[in-house]
């Protein structure tokens, strides 16, 4: 006898039935064509109640109707708000606000059910202990705006919330900063609340910047790093060296860090792929901006776009360079290229300065090399180990003054 289907028992009967009428394959109007059309119709009726389709998050939506009207990231602009904005909802770190999801269903015709539906794992799962942020100091740098702060009462964790999801706007967490990974050289002493505010910034502020030409990997094949080190030899070369970098697609700036951050730079990638080198200056020192600079670049041409699995390019390096790195990894590249790039080894191997320290040796070296005198002293006192050494030649207080739009903190 035909009837409903009402538990797992008849379903599993019914199946087998189908099942064997399929291998048959009756004629339609055949008593058995028949019956397989009613038992097929009732078996769909029993899986809708049984197993409901749940509607698609809504992520898996956006990108569904992206793909029925061919549409890229960009055209999204105007149903979300902003490039970082379609940036952030489109990798799963923002979730839609009541205006993105009216645009939406408005403008491409999303259900609301799947706008609306369950965020996904990547969103939900990520705990942010909004009241560890450094509230006070970001307002003092002015990094937040238009709210004021009780004196010496702390900051609430709802308060620091409202704080930070106005100052994130779609620049979104890197989660890499508040986890630890191989893209973070950092103390484990550093505040990561602190350093992924800090990153944040420097992503905000990428965001409206304009250059001449987009970044061009072959840039880096012929003569660029050579060129590059040889800006050192300039009173200005810092500002100089920033202005080749932009002038090569790949944006350049300076932003003191935080307190309890210990960071020299970082290299990141803005929504739209192009390159960013931050550098905080907290070792006011030429050696140390050269260096630096250079380091966050390797960064750039060797990893934030190489497509390998352990170095997803929509992440970001933070660096404290005073660490030592202990294993082979990106860093450790990182490290040796810039060095070879700023003092190629076999100058380096074939120089007095390795058995002869003193400023006369130093000097031959960088006029051979085409560098400035604080670029190999810097690397002289590396190698030795000896941080007391050629003091007078690193360039002391040299750097920050070129850079007075940074508004330098007192302690920074």
């Amino acid at each position: 006898m035909i009837a409903v289907i009402k538990s797992e028992a008849q379903y599993t009967e019914v199946l087998d039935r189908v099942t064997l009428l399929a291998v048959n394959d009756p004629p339609p109007d055949s008593g058995e064509g028949r019956e397989l059309e009613v038992l097929s119709l009732l078996i769909q009726d029993y899986e809708r109640r049984r197993f409901p389709l749940c509607a698609p998050s809504p992520l898996a939506a956006i990108r569904l109707r992206m793909d029925q009207l061919d549409l890229a990231p960009r055209d999204l602009v105007s149903f979300l708000g902003s490039r970082s904005k379609v940036s952030e909802v489109l990798a799963g770190k923002r979730p839609l606000s009541i205006t993105m999801i009216r645009a939406l269903h408005g403008g491409l015709g999303i259900p609301l059910e799947s706008l609306v539906a369950d965020q996904p794992d990547s969103v939900l799962s990520e705990k942010v202990e909004w009241d560890r942020f450094p509230i006070r100091e970001m307002v003092k740098r002015g990094w937040l705006h238009g709210k004021r702060l009780r004196a010496g009462v702390r900051v609430t964790f709802a308060e620091a919330r409202d704080f930070m999801e106005e100052f994130l706007g779609g620049a979104g967490l890197p989660s890499a900063v508040l986890h630890k990974t191989d893209q973070v050289r950092t103390a484990p002493s550093s505040d990561r609340y602190a350093l992924a505010a800090w990153a944040c910034y420097v992503k905000q502020r990428a965001t409206n910047v304009e250059l001449a030409r987009e970044y061009r990997p072959s840039d880096w094949e012929g003569d660029g790093f050579r060129e590059l080190r040889s800006l050192s030899r300039f009173d200005v070369g810092p500002r100089l060296a920033i202005q080749y970098l932009e002038e090569r697609g790949i944006i350049v700036d300076v932003v003191p860090h935080l307190a309890r951050t210990r960071l020299d730079g970082a290299a990141l990638l803005r929504e739209d792929g192009t390159p960013v080198v931050a550098l905080t200056l907290r070792h006011d020192r030429l050696d140390n901006f050269w260096f630096t600079l250079f380091h966050e670049l390797m960064h750039v041409v060797l990893h934030l776009r190489a497509a390998s699995p352990a170095v997803p390019s929509s992440e970001c390096f933070l660096d404290d360079l005073d660490l030592a790195v202990e294993h082979d990894g990106v860093e450790r590249e990182a490290d040796d290229a810039a060095r070879e790039a700023l003092v190629p080894s076999k100058a380096w191997a074939a120089s007095a300065v390795r058995f002869a320290v003193a400023p006369a040796t130093v000097s031959q070296l960088a006029r051979e090399v085409g560098v400035a005198d604080a670029v190999v002293a810097g690397r002289v006192r590396f190698e030795t180990g000896n941080f007391r050494l050629l003091s007078s030649m690193i360039g002391s207080g040299e750097v920050r003054r070129l850079f007075p739009e940074a508004h330098w903190q007192e302690g920074s």
